[in-house]
């Protein structure tokens, strides 16, 4: 056992130095820890801010081949649309030049549909394709080429395999005669005028109209319009009262007047501009008695309800007592040359 230590005044150096040479190593060690572990403290705060992340980011050892799958992608893709623009490009060149796609003459070229366009106009249209590929027919220009004939009103123009064409015409319908001056001339509802037709077609029965002459087609037709509503009303009986009409007069649009045969060369009627049918109903229940009673009748206005004013023929008068009553009152008609006035129910 080690024999304890007086205190008598010596110091740490003098203490150390009396030490067993093992001991003294072991403290002196002891003594730098401290100040060691304050040095690397200081230097990690000093130098922590400079220090690499612990938490790398991994390089992607794939990056390369993907950008290599996406090039050679692209390779092949240009190559297929290459092949694909080659291949149309042959085709192409196939149909515009094979003889067996050629249009040899205008006979090859079928027109139905029509009846009052010949088809050797529509045919003529095709001249400058003949000898040409079926494919390099234009054809919406030839379509627009023909609906410029006045009686086409639509076409159709379709490819037949191999080398035939086929057109198919809607035509315009006629609706009257407009009067345009000393000449009529036909006429469809939306003011279209149509030339006398080749060939043995000829267009059916219409009335003259006069007042509906214009400088185009589209004034023509909003001219038309009272003379339309007039027939399509005339017409909704059960007979084709239209067709027994030779002739209207819409120069007033707010009385439509038509002419039917009687009297010294034809009645001149006022429908006025609702009620056609009515009107015109009562007109021909009274027209044999009052042609009984005024042989010259030249027109009847039926615009006033039950009271009808009967004009005569210039230089005629009506014979007298012809009035007729029939029940249900009277109103009072604005007065004519020459008239008879009736009473209608």
């Amino acid at each position: 056992m080690r024999k304890p230590l007086e205190d008598d005044g010596a110091t740490d150096e003098q203490l150390a130095e009396e030490l067993p040479q093992p001991e003294r190593r072991q403290n002196r060690s002891r003594a730098a820890q401290p100040e060691a572990r304050t040095s690397s403290a200081s230097f990690q705060d000093n130098t922590g801010e400079f220090l690499r992340t612990k938490n790398r980011t991994p390089v992607r050892r794939g990056a390369l081949q993907g950008r290599a799958r996406r090039v050679l992608l692209l390779v092949v893709v240009l190559a297929a649309v290459a092949a694909i623009g080659t291949g149309l490009w042959q085709a192409r060149l196939f149909l515009l030049h094979d003889p067996r796609f050629m249009l040899l003459n205008t006979d090859d070229i079928a027109v139905q549909g029509n009846a009052a366009v010949a088809a050797a106009d529509v045919q003529r249209i095709f001249t400058l394709d003949v000898n040409r590929s079926l494919f390099a027919v234009p054809l919406a220009q030839r379509k627009a080429q023909i609906e410029e004939i006045p009686w086409v009103r639509s076409a159709a123009v379709m490819r037949l395999w191999p080398n035939q064409l086929r057109v198919s015409v809607v035509e315009r319908t006629p609706v009257a005669y407009l009067r345009n001056g000393d000449n009529v001339q036909l006429a469809d509802a939306e003011g279209v005028v149509l030339p006398a037709p080749d060939g043995a077609w000829q267009p059916g029965s219409y009335p003259v109209v006069r007042g509906a002459w214009a400088g185009d087609a589209a004034a023509r037709a909003r001219l038309l319009r009272p003379y339309l509503q007039c027939m399509a009303a005339l017409d909704a009986g059960e007979k084709s009262i239209s067709q027994q009409i030779s002739e209207v007069d819409i120069r007033d649009p707010e009385d439509v007047r038509i002419v039917v045969s009687g009297g010294d060369g034809g009645i001149l009627v006022h429908l006025g501009h609702e009620k056609f049918l009515p009107r015109y109903q009562a007109f021909t229940a009274h027209l044999g008695e009052w042609l009984r009673m005024y042989p010259h009748l030249a027109s009847v206005d039926m615009r006033y309800g039950r009271q009808v004013v009967l004009d005569m023929t210039p230089g005629t008068t009506a014979q007298p007592g012809a009035q007729t009553t029939l029940p249900n009152g009277s109103q009072t008609a604005p007065p004519t040359q020459n008239p008879a006035h009736t009473e209608v129910q």
